[in-house]
């Protein structure tokens, strides 16, 4: 049944997170901020680098019309540490570069998630429908630690395109006009209700 109700569907939008890869949130969040506000704690001090931290962290909270949640991170890095863009930019950047990659303890594989990635990718258009506050690189490096192949995918929701996160339905809505797809050709499959359920203030059907 469930099969046949998913080829009623051209397109998966298919969560990570939790839903193709095993990623300790907490534990994560945690080694993550421990990690690099020491390295944001040198350009300006403590308070500076933990109030650009929660800044940044709350760029989920609200949509943009102007900037890519990549821009909005980058200007709140320029704003507090007194920097130029550019610096900004290398220094944000830089300092996740150092930081991401002693992060792989915390991913893992879900038992046949590859397999249905695999199984899926000739029967639909395959999106990943993931929360955008990271560029494609590390979002790649995500799904390697998780055993998923990315270019099984035609599309990746990252930071440098969206101008909101989950779960605002304003990311949905954003998702469906940049990929031109209708709402109800559509099937999005997660592991959250919180995250996954306001797809449907837009149309687009979840699996549960």
């Amino acid at each position: 049944e469930a099969m046949s109700e998913l080829k009623s569907y051209q397109n998966l939008l298919l969560d990570l997170d939790g839903t193709l890869i095993n990623s300790g949130n907490f534990l994560l969040n945690l080694e993550f901020i421990t990690r690099i506000l020491p390295m944001l704690k040198q350009l300006q001090g403590w308070k500076v680098a933990l109030r650009a931290l929660k800044e940044m962290q709350d760029v989920v909270k609200t949509p943009s019309k102007e900037l890519t949640n990549q821009e909005r991170m980058i200007e709140i890095f320029q704003t507090n540490f007194k920097t130029s863009r550019e610096e900004a930019e290398k220094h944000l950047l830089k300092s996740i570069n150092s930081v991401f990659p002693k992060l792989e303890s915390h991913f893992g594989k879900i038992l046949g998630a590859a397999a249905f990635v695999d199984w899926a990718k000739d029967c639909f258009t395959l999106t990943l429908a993931t929360n955008p506050m990271w560029t494609s690189e590390f979002v790649h490096m995500r799904m390697r630690w998780g055993g998923i192949n990315p270019d099984l995918f035609s599309s990746i929701t990252t930071a440098d395109r969206m101008h909101a996160c989950k779960p605002l339905p304003e990311y949905y809505r954003e998702l469906l006009s940049q990929e031109k797809f209708e709402a109800k050709d559509c099937l999005l499959i997660g592991n959250e209700r919180k995250m996954d359920l306001p797809a449907t203030q837009v149309g687009i059907p979840v699996f549960k």
